[in-house]
């Protein structure tokens, strides 16, 4: 399997590879499947990206369908339709029109970011520097520890709302805790109605 190797500015229609690299400005016109991805610069894919291992972004990175990866790295801003990852470590703004579905989930926003909901087991939202608000329709985990934040919805085992939070309602199964700074309309126990 061939790699893809940009440095500087190119379009690529697109395909399958082992290794990508990028460096510069790059426009992928198609599909893109991988087995890693490494991009620093601005990069457009015009359809769905598919990383089966590592994929770490320093730059911006706009996807006009679905991201599936493994494992994510970024330092910058991210803008896709849905975003699947096992792992993901992002550094940055993140704007997603559909899902955010992670197993482990660490975010550390600047400005705003907004995603329709998110998925996970552990998922921890922190405030950066300069950082405005994340805007979630829902959040759903097992452990959940978010900052800024605002939600219509966040359900999960474990929940911590910190500093900064506006939720509308709360559904959990073993421990809430919210910080005097942080309002939540409603929260519900499970099993205790609501």
């Amino acid at each position: 399997m061939n790699d893809l190797v940009i440095n500087g500015k190119s379009k690529v229609s697109g395909g399958t590879f082992g290794k990508v690299s990028m460096d510069g400005t790059a426009s992928i016109e198609g599909d893109l499947e991988c087995e890693e991805m490494a991009l620093d610069g601005v990069c457009r894919f015009k359809g769905r990206v598919r990383v089966k291992g590592m994929a770490s972004v320093d730059g911006i990175c706009k996807v006009s369908g679905s991201m599936e990866v493994e494992d994510i790295i970024l330092d910058g801003k991210l803008i896709a339709a849905s975003l699947t990852a096992e792992n993901a470590r992002l550094n940055g703004s993140v704007n997603l029109e559909g899902t955010f579905n992670a197993g482990t989930l660490e975010l550390k926003f600047h400005g705003s970011s907004k995603v329709r909901e998110v998925v996970g087991g552990r998922i921890s939202v922190r405030r950066g520097k300069s950082a405005r608000c994340f805007h979630a329709d829902a959040i759903e985990g097992d452990d959940i520890d978010i900052e800024r934040t605002k939600a219509d919805v966040v359900r999960g085992d474990s929940v911590s709302i910190g500093p900064g939070c506006v939720i509308g309602r709360v559904e959990y199964r073993g421990t809430l805790e919210v910080h005097p700074k942080a309002f939540v309309r409603e929260s519900v126990k499970a099993g205790q109605g609501g």
